[in-house]
């Protein structure tokens, strides 16, 4: 699955990083706890979040992630968008919850 595979499966929005929708994502993280998220051993994976400030970015910098969905229609804090434009890491809206967007997924994967 490329980025832009997962924003057509989540209806999402893509708010910056454009020029990364071909990256791979090899895994999946969704989580509101940026602690739990710090203790995942995974690469090049999505991380789908509620939350919305710059600290998203940075553990997805920290943990490798391939990129940010920020889910529930919320919009990231102003700090967030910049700092992921600086990171070089695509950022997506997702109107769905996280309950929706990962059944959605595991949908999409077990079909693929």
């Amino acid at each position: 699955m490329t980025i832009a595979d997962l924003a057509d499966v989540l209806e999402a929005e893509v708010v910056c990083g454009e020029e990364q929708l071909g990256a791979t994502v090899t895994d999946f993280a969704a989580s509101d706890l940026l602690s739990d998220v710090l203790s995942f051993e995974k690469e090049d994976y999505a991380l789908l979040t509620g939350l919305t400030n710059s600290q998203i970015i940075r553990t997805a910098e920290i943990t490798n992630a391939c990129c940010v969905v920020i889910l529930r229609d919320k919009r990231p804090q102003q700090a967030a968008v910049v700092l992921a434009e600086r990171c070089g890491i695509p950022l997506l809206l997702c109107p769905l919850a996280m309950f929706d967007a990962c059944g959605k997924l595991r949908m999409y994967v077990e079909n693929h």
